[in-house]
């Protein structure tokens, strides 16, 4: 019987890599894996919570909450943006929290590419439009999430719109695709939200129905506030399983596509005055105000 020869690891490698094919294998091997490093790194930020210390007025903690501006849709409100921006500036807000949808995209659903305004029918377009056109306040910074709008872009030619928002206006901070939790580390304590931007169908039953299933099925310790986008409805629970639960409204006109669904578009942002004080004993006190724009 003839004895088998062990392999030399060592050797099969250098065998391997001292032949052209073998140089190149190993080349797109070592591309392969720092592509995946990258990827993993830019992930494991994305899911880290994003934490700001937070001087407060007094005890109280002061933001503005938004979703689904739509930047680039031939029904978009930017004029009601502009208007809920000046508003925040003028009653003291300094932190606006985003859900979502910050663009319309393209091909997101059948026929959507020609519910786009003329001049946005393209990224560099939309991109433009959002420089262009979206309040920019001194004192006031946009913490924001991307939604299945944005990420259209990033389906056609990997394009991370968040990214790209960020570097064009850097008072605008990305903090996540999708799902993101944005951390107040104030003198109180930490008052944690969590934005989401859930994916699925519109909101055929109850427009607290999906709120509700997102917050039953959060792992782990349960946020101080959730933010749901993507519905363009604007409720609030103050206390669901503990949580204080809100819809942000939207700064989009009802779409063809959302009158064939029979879906109401509610227009506006809210202002919230979340007190802190003596949080061992009461978790928080919410004062909200929805500042609400009407169709003409």
């Amino acid at each position: 019987m003839t004895k088998k020869k062990e392999i030399d690891l060592s050797e099969l490698s250098d065998l391997i890599s001292s032949s052209p094919a073998g140089i190149d294998k190993l080349k797109k091997q070592a591309e392969a894996i720092k592509v995946l490093q990258e990827t993993l790194v830019m992930t494991f930020k994305r899911k880290r919570p994003y934490k700001i210390p937070t001087e407060l007025d007094g005890d109280t903690l002061n933001l503005g909450v938004i979703s689904d501006t739509h930047i680039g849709s031939g029904y978009q409100r930017l004029d009601a943006l502009n208007e809920f921006y000046n508003y925040c500036k003028k009653v003291g807000i300094n932190t606006i929290l985003h859900a979502g949808d910050v663009i319309d995209g393209w091909g997101v659903y059948k026929g959507q590419e020609f519910e786009l305004h003329p001049y946005a029918r393209s990224w560099p377009e939309q991109k433009d439009m959002f420089v262009k056109e979206v309040p920019k306040i001194d004192g006031i910074t946009t913490i924001f999430i991307t939604g299945n709008h944005d990420a259209s872009f990033k389906k056609l030619v990997g394009l991370i719109v968040g990214d790209e928002i960020q570097k064009a206006r850097p008072d605008w901070k990305f903090v996540g695709a999708d799902i993101a939790s944005v951390i107040f580390s104030t003198k109180f304590g930490d008052f944690t939200v969590k934005l989401i931007h859930p994916g699925g169908g519109s909101q055929q039953y109850a427009i607290s129905y999906k709120p509700q299933k997102i917050v039953e099925s959060l792992p782990g310790a349960k946020p101080d506030m959730v933010v749901v986008g993507h519905y363009h409805k604007a409720f609030i629970m103050p206390n669901y399983r503990g949580v204080m639960t809100v819809c942000p409204g939207c700064f989009q006109s009802q779409t063809p596509f959302m009158a064939t669904q029979s879906l109401q578009a509610h227009v506006g942002g809210w202002v919230f005055r979340i007190i802190l004080g003596n949080r061992k004993n009461l978790t928080a006190c919410f004062k909200s105000e929805f500042v609400s724009f009407y169709e003409g």
